[in-house]
């Protein structure tokens, strides 16, 4: 018995040793397998690290070969009478050589004699990039070097060499990773060139201001793009450079779209862009308007109480209205305030932009043209609207009919001391399947006696109407959408009245009501009463023209308030988060143009300056100089040092006659090019081509620039 007990033990302690000797000869294998993994590590990250050194060297070689080239040609345009005599005939648009040399976009050298080579000869590498279809054939692991091995210098890497590499890897996966990007929604998509110009709906000026007062100012700017494209990483933008050709349209663009080369390949996103008429003013002054400085951002809110009312107070709602509607073109008076009204009326009017956003009857062209091309003006032509300008309130009742659509039923109009001028019934021209009655108010037996069909209602509308009315309504793009009329003077309350703090949740008539007029409405059990809707829309409205504009808009009072708080607790009127990120980046503003700057943007930009005077690195730089060229040469000299730099240059009409266009474009595309140069990693560039006496939409053209000289590509948004 015993002896069974100790033979088992001894059996027990073998096993033990024999398993505690395999564990031991399994580490040091995995010790040698994971060492073998770490000198694999180590030697990847070693050819990468050398892959990225010798990328930067192509990138350095390379932007020396373009300064020198650059500076040739200069001399050589300077040298030369002939070069001097053309210079004067064309316009002085700057003359750039030939097209980029082409260069490998990955190259990897084995050996310091190879890359010694390779800077005088950069085609010679490894492994090269093709333009063609055909896929580039892998070369053998062997190949020269043999297997993973590498530069003798690389392969011993020390433990520490391998941290910093590490290190050094990780902080250019986070720079890569920071590039900022611009991405279009649906509203830019629809704007797109790409887009069929049937299916097209150009953006405004208004919204690429927006996109630039939120470069300046970053996510919390009061007017930002989101309606049309989505900027990530706004805080990573080194700067901005804005290029304005005036007199280059859409149709010149197009008509020799194949002949921009340079341009094309900078970028990608291109939209279609609608301006203001040409005799109102040139595309700077509207760009000029948004606040170019922290110092004239403060300055615009010590006097409206917050940048959002700044903002609407010194839009003018109709700049764009005045290109689509049949509106007369008149001199300008001085246009005093209505005796009740505290600010212009005309404030309130609803822009173009908000008009399209709201789904308002326009006649703008591509998807709106052919929803609206039945629908008639209200006038045949209308006077500018003025703050004297009278206001009717609207309201419709419709029925549901057979067309599957709400028909106009019924129609009441008052004038400004709430007499009713106009209310009639209307016959759909479709037979009616539900009155709606406990909306519409309307019954069958209301019905049976109607004749009154909708273009009666139209013509006698229209006759009604003085030519700068401005109608007042509730969501009235419903009722002008019922009607099947389109008009330009529009001031509605669900807009410019808002109680849930938040700009797309509208409040109910009946709730405005209440709240600020402490009225009840829409009680009758027999359906609403368009007349009793109408008179409410005025009150409304003339109430808020009797206080602010901040009044009955929850969003533009909380904006004053956290102002006010913000003034309060620092002491001061200047310190405000809104413009943190401002004040850590805003060196300046320059704008270059060629030709002496119209005296109201002197204006402007000398109102800003005087905020702070002695504070000249937050002023607004302007440069004067006599030609196009000297323009580009000021724009590459200053573009690093300031936030903005805007260039604007003329396009005479002329050179884009059939026998100068291709020269005249090959010229332009050239500028842009030189200018594109001065753009710093993580740069917008955008160039805005302004409209003509034939063509009033433009184009907007947006980059944003990556390390490597390349234009960050813009991708959709999906839904």
């Amino acid at each position: 018995m015993m002896w069974t007990r100790t033979r088992l033990a001894l059996r027990s302690i073998a096993r033990s040793q024999s398993l505690n000797g395999k564990r031991t000869r399994m580490k040091e294998q995995l010790s040698a397998k994971q060492h073998e993994r770490n000198e694999k590590k180590k030697k990847k990250l070693a050819a990468l690290a050398n892959l990225m050194e010798l990328n930067d060297r192509d990138r350095l070689h390379e932007a020396e070969l373009a300064k020198k080239r650059d500076a040739m040609e200069a001399e050589i345009e300077e040298q030369s009478p002939a070069k001097a005599k053309a210079k004067d005939e064309d316009d002085g648009f700057i003359t750039v050589g030939s097209k980029r040399k082409a260069r490998n976009r990955l190259t990897i050298r084995s050996n310091p004699e190879q890359e010694a080579e390779s800077v005088e000869e950069p085609q010679t590498s490894a492994i090269e990039h093709t333009d063609t279809d055909e896929p580039v054939a892998k070369k053998s692991r062997n190949h020269e070097a043999g297997g993973d091995s590498l530069p003798q210098e690389i392969c011993s890497l020390s433990e520490q060499q391998y941290k910093q590499l590490s290190a050094e890897l990780r902080r250019r996966k986070r720079q890569i990773e920071d590039v900022p990007a611009l991405r279009l929604r649906e509203m830019g998509q629809r704007a797109s060139l790409a887009t069929p110009q049937n299916a097209r709906t150009p953006l405004f000026l208004t919204d690429i201001q927006n996109l630039l007062m939120s470069a300046l100012i970053g996510q919390k700017s009061p007017c930002r793009p989101d309606r049309w494209c989505s900027v990530e990483k706004w805080l990573n933008l080194s700067h901005s450079v804005v290029v304005i050709l005036e007199g280059l349209s859409l149709y010149h663009y197009l008509s020799n779209e194949s002949q921009f080369e340079a341009t094309n390949k900078i970028f990608n996103t291109k939209l279609e862009m609608l301006l203001p008429p040409r005799n109102e003013g040139q595309i700077i002054d509207e760009i000029a308007k948004i606040p170019l400085t922290n110092v004239q951002a403060r300055k615009l809110i010590d006097e409206h109480g917050s940048l959002e009312s700044a903002v609407e107070l010194n839009k003018d709602p109709t700049l764009f209205v005045k290109t689509i509607f049949p509106i007369e073109r008149k001199a300008t008076v001085p246009d005093d305030l209505h005796k009740d009204d505290k600010f212009p009326r005309t404030k309130l009017l609803l822009s173009a932009l908000q008009m399209v956003d709201e789904g308002y009857p326009i006649p703008l062209q591509g998807e709106l043209h052919s929803r609206f091309q039945k629908f008639r003006f209200t006038k045949d032509s209308y006077a500018p609207v003025t703050n004297r300008s009278p206001m009717y309130g609207v309201d419709c009742e419709m029925c549901q009919t057979e067309a599957g659509v709400n028909e106009l039923t019924r129609i009441s109009i008052v004038n400004e001391r709430y007499q009713t001028v106009y209310e009639t019934l209307v016959m759909p021209r479709n037979r009616i399947t539900d009155y709606l009655t406990q909306y519409s108010g309307i019954t069958e037996e209301i019905m049976k006696k109607v004749t009154k069909t909708l273009k009666d209602v139209q013509d006698e509308v229209s006759e009604l109407l003085p030519p700068d009315a401005i109608l007042v309504g509730q969501s009235l793009n419903s009722d002008l959408n019922a009607m099947q009329m389109m008009h330009p003077y529009v001031i509605d309350t669900s807009v410019c009245f808002n109680i849930s703090g938040v700009r797309r949740r509208k409040s109910k008539l009946k709730h405005l009501a209440m709240t600020f007029l402490k009225e009840i409405i829409q009680e009758n059990d027999e359906g609403h009463d368009s007349i009793e809707d109408s008179r409410a829309t005025l009150k409304l409205v003339k109430m808020k023209l009797a206080n602010s504009i901040e009044f009955g808009d929850e969003i533009l009072t909380q904006q004053k308030r956290l102002q006010e708080l913000a003034n309060a607790s620092s002491g001061d009127n200047i310190s405000n988060n809104l413009f943190a990120h401002a004040a850590k980046r805003d060196k300046r503003t320059a704008i270059v143009t060629v030709g002496d700057l119209q005296p109201h943007l002197k204006d402007i930009i000398e109102k800003a300056g005087e905020a702070a005077p002695k504070d000249h690195s937050l002023a607004v730089r302007v440069h004067e100089v006599s030609s196009s060229k000297e323009a580009v040469r000021k724009v590459n000299e200053i573009a690093l040092e300031n936030a903005l730099t805007i260039a604007n240059l003329q396009v005479a009409e002329q050179d884009f006659v059939l026998e100068s266009a291709e020269r005249s474009v090959a010229k332009l595309d050239k500028t842009i090019d030189r200018l594109w140069n001065s753009v710093a990693h993580n740069g917008l560039f955008l160039v805005l081509m302004g409209g003509s006496s034939e063509c009033t939409n433009g184009v907007a053209k947006i980059a944003i620039k990556r390390l490597n000289g390349t234009e960050q590509i813009s991708v959709p948004i999906g839904s």
